[in-house]
């Protein structure tokens, strides 16, 4: 695997931090983000894995798949602090399970949900790539010789709605990884609280080769 550098590293290898004379800072290489949150809400399928870096643990993997109608396919699974949720859903029908108890839907139940390349699931739709620019602080890049670039996005916390405030965030940001051709490798996202710092890793993988989705919540009936 190639070797990346970690956010710290390219923060403290960063070439040059864009600020206009508004105050603001300028968006450099928005163009690359706003690029892979177009492509990555076009695929036809891929799978999400998001690792906590404090750990090494997988807390999160999102696959999808759509069919020859456009209607999705997903399986989900997330844990966190002791707490587990996993969900599959075919477009027709959903299981579900969270922390020992197991539902079961169907299209028109009035909790059922179905999800098409229209009415996009949010972990299937460019929304995945977290990018904010309206609420960017700071921007700061470093571009190897080889063309690849690693930019990373400061926000202020107090744009970013209540919900993050919610968490205690004093301070959020995400660091994108792009090869030297401008394809996205994977970006993280770093949250530091009064209680601590939340460090993820995205990585959006099978991108177009998912053959199928496997109903992993009977998996736990097991």
């Amino acid at each position: 695997m190639k070797y990346f550098k970690t956010a710290a590293a390219a923060l403290a290898a960063a070439v040059c931090l864009f600020c206009s004379s508004c105050g603001e800072p300028e968006l450099k290489h928005d163009e690359l983000i706003n690029k892979a949150r177009e492509d990555y809400a076009a695929l036809d399928s891929a799978k999400v894995v998001i690792t906590n870096e404090n750990t090494g643990e997988v807390e999160q993997e999102f696959t999808f798949k759509y069919d020859e109608k456009d209607v999705l396919s997903f399986s989900y699974y997330g844990k966190y602090n002791g707490d587990e949720y996993a969900q599959y859903n075919n477009g027709f029908e959903s299981y579900t399970y969270d922390n020992g108890e197991y539902t079961h839907a169907v299209k028109g139940d009035k909790d059922f949900s179905q999800y098409t390349r229209k009415s996009k699931h949010p972990q299937a739709d460019e929304g995945m790539l977290m990018f904010s620019p309206k609420a960017v602080s700071n921007v700061s890049d470093v571009i190897d010789s080889d063309g690849a670039v690693t930019v990373i996005y400061t926000y202020d916390v107090s744009a970013l709605g209540e919900d993050i405030e919610k968490m205690g965030a004093t301070s959020f940001s995400t660091t994108y990884y792009f090869d030297k051709d401008g394809g996205l490798e994977y970006f993280t996202e770093n949250t530091q609280t009064k209680d601590g710092n939340y460090d993820y890793k995205v990585e959006i993988t099978e991108r177009n080769s998912v053959d199928k989705i496997e109903n992993k919540v009977e998996d736990y009936k097991k």
